[in-house]
This record gives C-alpha cells, structure tokens and sequence, in this order.
C-alpha cells in the first residue's frame, strides 16, 4: 500500500512564519526593555562605586578631590586634570596611577598611554560608541584642540560653581579646583546634594537623542576621563540654546543636550550621585529649581527630593 507524505502546505507555512514573526515582535521590546534595565544598574553601580571612592579619598586627603587642577604649561594656562586621575588608586587602578605623571597636563604626550586607556567604570553602558577616542585640549575652547592628541571618554561630570541663567544667582556646588573639598563646606548635607551626574556620549553634540553634524561648542575638549570632567550646569530649551534668565517656562535640566546638562540614553532621565553615596534616577521632567536646589552644596534650598 502507498502511503502519502505529509508535508507543509504553503498556506500553513506562511501561517507559521506569521506567528514567528508576531512572537518576536512582543518579545523584543521586552528583551530591549530588560537590557535596557541591566545597564541602567550598572551604571547606577558605576556611581555608586565613584562616590565611594570620592569618601575614601577623603579620609586621607581630608576632604573630596579637585574638580580640576589648573595651572600654566608651555606659557599658556591650562587644565592639568581633574578627579578622576586622584581617585585613581581607590577604585583598583592603582597601576595606571603609577603611570600618570601629574606634574604634566593630562594631554602631553607622557601621559598618552594612561589617557588612552578605557576605565569601565567611567562610561555609561547605555552610552553609543563607549569604545570611542575623544580629541583633548590644552583648555577649555574649540580652538585649543590638538589635532594628535586622544583619549578614552568619561561620561559622569562633577559641577563647577554655577547658574542656571547668567542673570540668577551664583551657587557654590560640586567641588572646588586646585584643591579638596572638606566635608564641611556640603552645608546643605551630602543626602541633599548632588555630587556626580551623567553627562554622556561628548564630544558628539546630541540633542533630544539625536547626535548632530553641527559641533560642540561647550568645552568639547573637556571628554576624556582624565581631563577634568567637570561643567557648569546649565539648562535648555528644546533646541538645544540656553536661555539668559528664568522667564521661558518650558526649559528643562535634563536630557536636552549634551553641552553641559545633564544628559543620558536611559529612557526618561538621567542619573545621579548624592554626596552620601545614593543613587537617583532623575527624571525629565524633574522641575529646573528642584535640579539647582539639589546641586547648591550650601544655598539653604528647601525641596522636596525626586
């Protein structure tokens, strides 16, 4: 007796194929979503991990480190470095401490081994191209950029005395320069104030997640971690132009641009390092006064924390 194989019948094999497709449709958002929530939490342990080391440099040296070490070389003034070559030692690179020579600038051509070199911790793993080479300055324009010069990128900046508009107040956060910065000068509590916070993927200009042709004009020199990484705070409007006093409402803190807000490629915010170690999610819509209260070290601020 002959007996007829069966086989697929187009109809049912397309049948099948659409339903393949329709699983992996509902699936991969999830699966984007998951990875997206694993490197979220690396990078909050990133945080965690720098602040830490920030305390225990501060046992030592009585007091958090330089934002950044400024001085004159080759007759001109310039950015040496900037915190995260004095943490070095206390988050387990103490071999790539020995090789820094901190009575050179971190861009002189000595220090290129060390400068070149990628420190994980230091990089946002939702941040695109964290393998990239940033081009270093002698200071902080466009025009002191050298053209031979590169270094590995660090995406979490300390802030420099700062205003949100030029016309308002002057506020003393994040650390001061050319020396440490004794506990004591955080009135405001270290649980109340911000001491790190994502500034990710410079020096590419990106605005509202889009990277643009246009350059950088904000210290683009300023992104390999062994500079200084440290910007004033700023705030933005939706394109990406900074507003001269408080009067357009609709300005935000967070994930306009990368100039010198604060920015990330996590989905709805950004993160942040408390001067006690904790970590927050930010979100965009976190209100501007709310951002400068918790980054003001010693203003007084009365605000409710995100």
């Amino acid at each position: 007796m002959l007996h007829r194989r069966t086989a697929f019948t187009l109809v049912e094999l397309l049948v099948v194929i659409a339903i393949i497709g329709i699983l992996i449709a509902l699936l991969l958002p999830a699966v984007q979503q998951a990875r997206e929530a694993a490197r979220r939490m690396q990078c909050a342990n990133n945080l965690k991990q720098i602040c830490l080391a920030f305390h225990n440099y501060a046992d030592v040296n009585k007091g958090f480190p330089q934002a950044r070490i400024t001085g004159v070389y080759d007759g001109a003034n310039s950015v040496f470095s900037g915190w995260p070559t004095a943490i070095l030692p206390y988050i387990e690179q103490g071999n790539l401490a020995e090789l820094y020579n901190d009575n050179l600038p971190h861009f002189h051509e000595d220090n290129q081994e060390l400068v070149r070199t990628k420190i994980d911790l230091f990089v946002c793993p939702s941040t695109p191209n964290g393998d990239r080479q940033v081009q270093l300055s002698t200071g902080p324009v466009e025009s002191t950029l050298i053209p031979d010069r590169y270094g590995a990128p660090g995406d979490y900046y300390v802030r420099l005395q700062t205003w949100v508009w030029p016309s308002g107040p002057t506020l003393d956060v994040g650390l001061d320069s050319n020396a440490a910065t004794p506990l004591a000068k955080f009135t405001d509590g270290l649980s109340n104030t911000v001491l790190l916070g994502e500034v990710c993927a410079r020096p590419v200009l990106y605005i509202n997640g889009k990277p643009q042709s246009s350059p950088m004009t904000a210290q683009p020199g300023w992104s390999a971690w062994a500079g200084p990484q440290a910007l004033r705070l700023r705030s933005y409007n939706s394109d990406c132009s900074a507003e001269s006093d408080s009067s357009n409402v609709y300005q935000q803190a967070i994930n306009v641009c990368n100039q010198q807000g604060l920015y990330s490629f996590h989905p709805g915010g950004a993160m942040v390092s408390l001067g006690d170690g904790s970590v927050r999610f930010l979100a965009e819509t976190t209100d501007i006064e709310t951002v400068v209260a918790m980054h003001s070290r010693s203003g007084g601020e009365v605000f409710e924390m995100p």
